[in-house]
């Protein structure tokens, strides 16, 4: 049936450009992993690309208004395009968090989960491509979901590790609320992405 599939390149070029948002806020915050200083000028750039994924959804979700054919059910883009900007929105907020609460001294899990992330961007960028490309569920994509998968599991146990740690080693009450309330945003960001692998998994059973 991929021949009765709309041959308009719109959905996968928007998509794309998307997924360039994605990869240029996750390399943003790797990098601010790795400085961790001007939290304020790193929270701008973040910004700046929030609203250019903005931006590329409410074109997505136009051009899904006024298709009459979509490559995929319409409730499923319309999914897909909120769940990758959740996790752009996500990762804006926690670098702003940071920025906020005027967090100085970083916390070893930061650079834990900006590498999660960053390698997380990198595989669901692949299945995005991999979706449009093939339409169909395929070995390289049932790969790529398990990888996320397995990337948000190990996001989990760095969670509980570093909240069972922060609740141990750190005295001060305040600074335990804005460390624990970044930490939920980080662990936040790996469930999302697993969302979106499960997303991209009905995606492609439903049009096999």
């Amino acid at each position: 049936m991929k021949f009765l599939l709309p041959k308009e390149p719109a959905f996968s070029r928007h998509f794309g450009e998307l997924s360039e948002c994605l990869s240029e806020i996750t390399e943003v915050f790797y990098d601010f992993s790795k400085n961790f200083d001007h939290s304020a000028a790193y929270w701008e750039k973040a910004k700046q690309i929030e609203h250019k994924a903005d931006h590329i959804a409410h074109q997505i979700i136009k051009l899904l208004n006024q298709c009459f054919i979509t490559p995929f059910d319409r409730e499923d883009i319309y999914k897909l395009v909120h769940e990758i900007d959740d996790i752009i929105d996500l990762i804006e907020n926690a670098i702003h968090n940071v920025y906020l609460y005027n967090l100085n001294e970083k916390k070893y899990f930061i650079d834990e989960f900006a590498s999660f992330s960053k390698e997380a961007t990198e595989k669901l960028n692949l299945l995005i491509v991999e979706i449009f490309k093939s339409q169909k569920y395929t070995a390289h994509i049932g790969e790529l979901i398990r990888n996320i998968h397995e990337l948000e599991d190990k996001g989990d146990a760095v969670y509980a590790t570093s909240l069972q740690k922060l609740f141990a080693e750190e005295k001060d009450p305040v600074s335990i609320m804005k460390w624990k309330d970044v930490l939920f945003v980080l662990e936040t960001i790996m469930d999302v992405y697993q969302r979106v692998s499960n997303t991209v998994e009905g995606i492609v059973v439903k049009s096999s």
